[in-house]
């Protein structure tokens, strides 16, 4: 597995944990973050890169990232009685 594959899938799991692929910005402010940003980057040259990459290489992690969250179901709230 060569540098920019492992890189990817590493960032793949990151941003299905986080529910959604993170902007420069987002991803610089983790402090959870699995690297650097700078070595995330570096291998592809650019972040948009990264994320085209990750889309064609690791299509099911993608699908993973963006699959709708299920809804909370909604709370009962019970009915107070009228008094007569």
């Amino acid at each position: 597995m060569n540098k920019k594959t492992k890189t990817l899938q590493v960032l793949g799991d990151y941003f299905v944990k986080k529910g959604k692929v993170l902007s420069i910005d987002e991803y610089k402010s983790q402090d959870d973050a699995p690297m650097r940003f700078i070595i995330a980057k570096r291998p592809f040259g650019s972040w948009a890169r990264m994320i085209s990459m990750l889309e064609y290489n690791f299509p099911k992690v993608w699908e993973d990232i963006h699959k709708p969250k299920p809804k909370p179901a909604p709370k009962k709230v019970a009915k107070k009685k009228e008094e007569k």
